[in-house]
């Protein structure tokens, strides 16, 4: 019989339906989705682990499909209609930006990634985000014996204002902070804004304008 965290990998790559994640896979000729090596090696060494090569990767992944994921390696039964008591299925498109997943041994291991990058970390979005999460995997991250999570945020510089406070302690490093890696992003990056004529940022400005 395949073991719970086997089961696990496998749920998580059945319920993998973004589009993107195919296109971008196709387009670029890595359907597997494999991780290259500089992110491999910033993630292992963040996390002190050993992430192998063929670790399954997918994007914009649902929480919605982590937590059917967990419970339907837990239970093993896919067949029947399951109480959602406590609204953990919650129908919301909320997602991870990016996950990583493996076995070894008897313990699946699941990074859960968020970037940001040309745009900020607001404590209300990441508040939510964190309780949905402590939801799914618990305080101590213990709901599910064979699955172990992780949380790791990727962004130019190391977020500073983020309030972790009411994080669950296993999304964050013994001191508080999160777990964080650098990304580099290309110089000159562009957007455009509705603004006044005077080219003062309006909301319902009948202009626009492009700033750095």
């Amino acid at each position: 019989m395949t073991s719970a965290p086997n089961r696990f990998i496998t749920n998580l790559k059945s319920f993998n339906r973004k589009e993107r994640y195919f296109l971008v896979g196709w387009t670029l000729g890595n359907r597997e989705f494999r991780l290259g090596p500089e992110f491999r090696a910033g993630l292992s060494s963040v996390l002190n682990l050993n992430i192998p090569r063929d670790a399954f990767v997918a994007m914009d992944y649902h929480l919605d499909w982590i937590y059917a994921s967990a419970f339907l390696a837990a239970t093993g039964d896919t067949n029947t209609v399951h109480p959602n008591k406590d609204g953990l299925v919650s129908g919301s498109q909320e997602d991870m930006d990016l996950v990583v997943a493996f076995s070894a041994g008897e313990t699946a291991h699941l990074i859960m990634v968020e970037a940001k990058g040309v745009t900020g970390w607001t404590n209300k979005q990441a508040t939510s985000k964190a309780r949905r999460l402590e939801a799914i995997f618990g305080k101590r991250g213990d709901t599910w014996p064979h699955i172990r999570p992780h949380f790791v945020i990727v962004s130019p510089r190391e977020p500073e204002e983020l309030d972790c406070s009411s994080w669950p302690g296993w999304m964050k490093r013994d001191d508080g902070r999160p777990y964080w890696i650098r990304m580099e992003l290309p110089r000159g990056l562009l957007r455009v804004t509705r603004c006044e004529k005077s080219g003062k940022a309006r909301q319902e400005g009948q202009y626009w304008k492009v700033v750095a």
